[in-house]
């Protein structure tokens, strides 16, 4: 088991570089063409529409068929879970941010990355990289507000408690762990425990926020007025902003948290080849550009050369010296009575 804590210097660089960059179930007996087919466990919505334009021409070049299998990602994590000791698993490929990659691995269930079956590896971030998933893409957590209500951006978490914003801060569901841990940042909370993010979202909770099923919904409450503010991953804010809502984001003082969303691949995958040709096209660099355009979210690799006017999907030195690491284990520990408090304290009622 390899742990993963993105350090300051390693984050550093790889924001820099960036910055800097030049322009379904097994039926025994299938046809052949069943040998390349993989299921992939993903988020729905936007992240699987960019997936299904732009990783699988890719693989389809090299006859890998994709059913995509979508949920959250307690959902695939218990899945990989409960079919563990099974000869084949449902899912081959598991995509899931990096905490509850680790989560996954902790539980024995990811097949140990091959760098040999990963030309595109080679390329990856080292500080992105771990011992059981590949990077796909990353960012970090902002305060995403609507520039006509604020003319000048906030510049702390503790705008979220404003009476005045009463009922117009808005989460997303599926965010809830990384919700946490950056609002936590706020109640002197670090990115060690939720104990932080447990004492803020108790405070707001007299402040009426609003929570939303899926990151596309919270960007639907932005464009109908029904929100002010939010916690979203700044790859985010851009794609909204791009689509012409007025929204603006920040790193508040307190501080943020990255995030890298990885794949790893099951190990008792049903068509492992086919699955390392999935992991390494996620890598293909046109393919991390296509998602820094169209989703605003940062490349893993460094020959994926950013043009010109995707250079702001990076993070300058001064927001990086605001980005802590986390401590994947001990909130990997903690990680099921967090969803305990959000579900039962923090979202009822």
């Amino acid at each position: 088991m390899q742990e993963k804590n993105l350090t300051r210097r390693g984050f550093i660089k790889t924001a820099s570089g960036l910055a800097l960059a030049p322009a379904l179930g097994w039926v025994p007996g299938m046809a052949h063409a069943a040998e390349k087919e993989i299921v992939v466990g993903t988020w729905g919505g936007d992240y699987q529409n960019l997936l299904q334009q732009i990783i699988n021409p890719i693989v389809d070049k090299q006859g890998v068929k994709v059913v995509y299998d979508t949920g959250n990602a307690v959902g695939r994590v218990t899945k990989l879970r409960a079919e563990k000791n099974s000869r084949r698993g449902s899912m081959d490929v598991a995509l899931l941010g990096e905490v509850d990659m680790y989560d996954a691995e902790r539980s024995g269930t990811l097949e140990p990355i091959d760098a040999k079956k990963l030309p595109n590896l080679a390329h990856a971030i080292g500080a992105l990289k771990t011992a059981y998933s590949i990077p796909h893409i990353f960012s970090a957590m902002t305060l995403v507000y609507n520039t006509e209500k604020f003319p000048t951006p906030p510049d702390s978490l503790e705008v979220l408690l404003d009476p005045k914003l009463k009922g117009q801060v808005g989460f997303s569901d599926i965010l809830y762990l990384y919700n946490a841990v950056f609002v936590g940042l706020g109640a002197g909370g670090d990115t060690k425990s939720f104990d932080g993010g447990k004492r803020f979202l108790t405070k707001l909770k007299a402040n009426a926020p609003r929570i939303y099923p899926s990151n596309e919904a919270v960007a639907a409450a932005f464009k109908s007025g029904e929100i002010a503010i939010a916690c979203m991953w700044k790859a985010r804010a851009l794609q909204w902003k791009d689509s012409g809502l007025p929204l603006g984001f920040v790193i508040p003082k307190e501080g943020s948290v990255p995030v890298s969303f990885e794949a790893g691949i099951a190990k008792n995958s049903r068509n492992k080849d086919a699955a390392w040709e999935y992991l390494n096209a996620m890598l293909d660099p046109q393919g991390q550009i296509g998602f820094a355009e169209k989703m605003g979210y940062a490349p893993t690799v460094t020959n994926a050369s950013l043009p010109e006017n995707l250079k702001r999907v990076g993070f300058s030195e001064a927001e990086v010296k605001l980005l802590h690491a986390y401590d994947l284990k001990r909130l990997t520990e903690g990680k099921a009575d967090m969803l305990e408090f959000w579900n039962k304290e923090f979202k009822a009622g």
